[in-house]
């Protein structure tokens, strides 16, 4: 039970920092990002497909590139009303936020789910003792 508890404890402190690599790029990008303007190319026929389980993307071109991002409920009106939208970039062009996108409720998300895989970890090596 205990290299259970302490294998399991390492799985979600890995993916927790991994998840948490991004986050910390959307941050940043949030902070400090470019504005940009992007052309929007594809849209979902409905934002209505999008939940918690599957999201929705819509894709745009910027610099010639095709990009996607997924949508959130707030912008979909905006996504299906216009073809050109404003979003922020960080200076290689790799992640891509809403300019008013906030990016902390994410981080504090990541924060916890580390905290909690070093908790099942401790309470892993505690038994081992």
């Amino acid at each position: 039970m205990k290299k259970v508890l302490i294998l399991g404890g390492c799985i979600i402190i890995a993916i927790s920092i991994a998840l948490l690599f991004n986050t910390v790029e959307k941050k940043s990008v949030e902070l400090n990002g470019e504005e940009i303007e992007v052309r929007i190319v594809d849209i979902p026929v409905s934002c209505s497909t999008s939940s918690k389980e599957l999201k929705a993307f819509f894709r745009f071109e910027y610099k010639g590139k095709i990009h996607s991002k997924n949508i959130k409920d707030k912008y979909c009106q905006i996504l299906k009303d216009s073809r050109v939208i404003k979003l922020k970039t960080n200076s290689d062009n790799s992640v891509f936020i809403f300019v008013d996108e906030n990016i902390n409720k994410e981080f504090i998300f990541k924060i916890v789910l580390l905290i909690i895989g070093l908790l099942i970890c401790y309470k892993g090596i505690k038994k081992t003792q």
